[in-house]
C-alpha cells in the first residue's frame, strides 16, 4: 500500500543504521530536496573521528589516524590530503552542526579512513493509539487516533468491510460493535492492523484522514461529480511524436468540462488535480470517495504503437476485458503503477471480481459509458469506437457509477495535432458534458418515477 511517494512525503521519517567495527548508530536523517542528510556528529563518534567544528569559518575538520578530512557547508568540495574532490551534494549546517548525505558517507568519509561500514534504512512502524466506532446521526464512524497521520486502505462491499491500517494497535484488540457493523474483529499485525466488519443497511462508504463513515446513500439526485485529469507530474502518460504530453492534453480537457458542468447543470465539481502535479491511481479514487461523489470520470488519450494507425474515441467502465486490444489499453493506463513502486495483480480477474464496490454500480457505469459514447458520435468527427471494458486500476474502489474515457489517440499524428487545438479541446468536453447531462436526466427519472 505505501508508496515511494507516500515515504517521501510521509511525517515519519526513515531512520539509518550505521554500523562500523561490530558498534551501531541509529540517526535521524534531515530531507533537503529529496536527499536524506545526517548529523556527522555521531558517524564521526562511530568511526572514532575527531570532531572539531570552527563555528567562525563553519568548517568541519574530522581528524583520525593521522589523516584530515575538511567540510564547508554549501559548497560541495571537500579537502583531504591536500587535494580538493567535488562531491555531488554539498554538506549543510543547521544548529551549529553540519549534515551530509547518507549515500555519499561511504564513498567519502569510509573510504578517507579506510573504515568498513554498513548502512540500512530503517523504518519506524507507525503507533495507533486509539480504534474505535461511533454513531454520527445516521452513520456509523470508525475513528482512528495516533500521533502522525497513518495511511490506510478500505475493502468495501455490501455486507462487508475490512480496513488495513499501516501501523501496530497497541489496546485491546476488541471492537464493540456499533450501528451497521453487526460483528466486527480487529487483528493487531507486526506491521499493520486489521480490522473486518459485518455490516447491515449500508451501501457506502467515506473515507477521511482519521475515519471511515459508512451509511446508506438514498441518492435521487446528482449532486457531486469528480473528474480526474490522468496521469501528471512525473507521469507524463503517452507522448505524441510532435511532444504532446498525454498529461497536458487530460488537464485541459478536464479544466474546460469542469466550468461545463458547474455553469450548465449548477452541480459541484471536483477535480483531482487542477494542475501538473502527481497523483497516485488509488489517491485519485479516494478524492472521489472523500467527496461522496455521485459520478467519477477519469479522463485520458489513448495511444497505440504497433500495427494500423488507430484513431478515435471510446469509452471503458470496470470489467473483465474481453479482447486483447482492451487489455493493452488497461495495461499502458495501469503503468501508473510503477510510480508507486506497485504492479498490477498478476490475476486481472480476480482483481476486478473482488471489487465487489464497483461491482454494485457495474448497470450504472455501463448506462454511463454509453451515455458518453452515444454524444461521442454525434458530436465529434472522429471516429466512435464504442463501449468497452478493462480492469483499469483508478476505477477500482470507486463508490459511485465510474468510467475511463480515452478521447483520441495521441500517438496518431493527426489526433495528436488536434488535441493541441483549443477548438477540439472544447468539443471534446462539450461532448462528455453532453452525455454527462443526458446520463443524469435518465438517470432521476428512473430513481424519482
Amino acid at each position: 500500500m505505501t508508496s515511494l511517494f507516500f515515504l517521501l512525503l510521509c511525517a515519519i521519517p526513515n531512520k539509518y543504521e550505521i554500523t562500523c567495527a561490530e558498534k551501531t548508530v541509529l540517526v535521524e536523517p534531515l530531507r533537503i530536496e529529496l536527499q536524506d542528510y545526517v548529523s556527522l556528529k555521531p558517524v564521526a563518534e562511530l568511526l572514532r573521528l575527531n570532531y572539531i567544528m570552527d563555528h567562525t569559518t563553519q568548517q568541519l575538520h574530522l581528524t583520525g589516524d593521522g589523516r584530515r578530512f575538511v567540510l564547508i557547508p554549501d559548497v560541495a568540495t571537500v579537502e583531504y590530503g591536500g587535494l580538493y574532490y567535488h562531491v555531488p551534494f554539498a554538506p549543510v549546517y543547521r544548529d551549529g552542526e553540519v549534515y551530509f548525505p547518507i549515500q555519499l558517507i561511504t564513498m567519502t568519509l569510509a573510504s578517507a579512513f579506510e573504515r568498513l561500514v554498513f548502512i540500512k534504512s530503517v523504518t519506524e512502524i507507525p503507533l495507533i493509539e486509539r480504534i474505535t466506532l461511533q454513531s454520527r446521526g445516521d452513520s456509523t464512524v470508525l475513528k482512528f487516533g495516533w500521533p502522525r497521520s497513518v495511511d490506510f486502505d478500505v475493502r468495501f462491499s455490501v455486507r462487508q468491510a475490512i480496513v488495513e491500517v499501516d501501523g501496530v494497535y497497541k489496546g485491546k484488540p476488541t471492537i464493540k460493535p456499533l450501528g451497521a457493523v453487526r460483528s466486527a474483529k480487529l487483528t493487531p499485525h507486526n506491521t499493520y492492523t486489521s480490522i473486518e466488519f459485518d455490516l447491515e443497511g449500508v451501501n457506502s462508504v467515506i473515507e477521511r484522514d482519521d475515519e471511515v463513515v459508512f451509511y446508506n446513500k438514498v441518492s435521487k439526485q446528482v449532486r457531486c461529480v469528480v473528474i480526474d485529469a490522468g496521469h501528471g507530474g512525473i507521469d507524463p502518460g503517452a507522448v505524441g511524436k510532435k511532444g504532446l504530453y498525454e498529461k497536458d492534453a487530460n488537464l485541459a480537457i478536464c479544466r474546460i468540462l469542469k466550468d461545463l458542468i458547474e455553469d450548465s447543470l449548477k452541480i459541484k465539481v471536483v477535480l483531482t488535480r487542477d494542475r501538473d502535479v502527481y497523483l497516485s491511481l488509488r489517491e485519485r479514487t479516494n478524492e472521489a470517495n472523500r467527496n461522496a461523489a455521485d459520478i467519477f470520470i477519469s479522463v485520458h488519450c489513448n495511444a497505440h504503437s504497433r500495427g494500423p494507425m488507430r484513431s478515435g474515441f471510446e469509452t471503458y467502465f470496470l470489467s473483465e476485458a474481453k479482447t486483447s486490444e482492451e487489455r493493452a489499453v488497461a495495461a499502458l493506463e495501469n503503468a501508473s503503477l510503477r510510480f508507486d513502486n506497485l504492479v498490477m495483480p498478476s490475476d486481472d480477474l480476480g482483481f476486478i471480481l473482488y471489487d465487489l464496490a464497483q461491482s454494485a454500480f457495474l448497470d450504472e457505469s455501463n448506462r454511463l459509458a454509453e451515455s458518453i459514447q452515444i454524444s461521442a458520435e454525434r458530436n465529434l468527427k472522429i471516429p466512435s469506437r464504442g463501449v468497452k471494458q478493462a480492469g483499469f486500476y483508478v476505477l477500482h474502489g470507486a463508490f459511485m457509477p465510474a468510467i475511463l474515457v480515452e478521447c483520441a489517440f495521441i500517438s496518431n499524428p493527426e489526433e495528436e495535432k488536434l488535441l493541441r487545438q483549443k477548438d477540439f479541446q472544447k468539443r471534446l468536453a462539450l461532448c462528455i458534458y453532453r452525455g454527462i447531462d443526458d446520463y443524469i436526466e435518465d438517470y432521476e427519472r428512473r430513481l424519482n418515477n
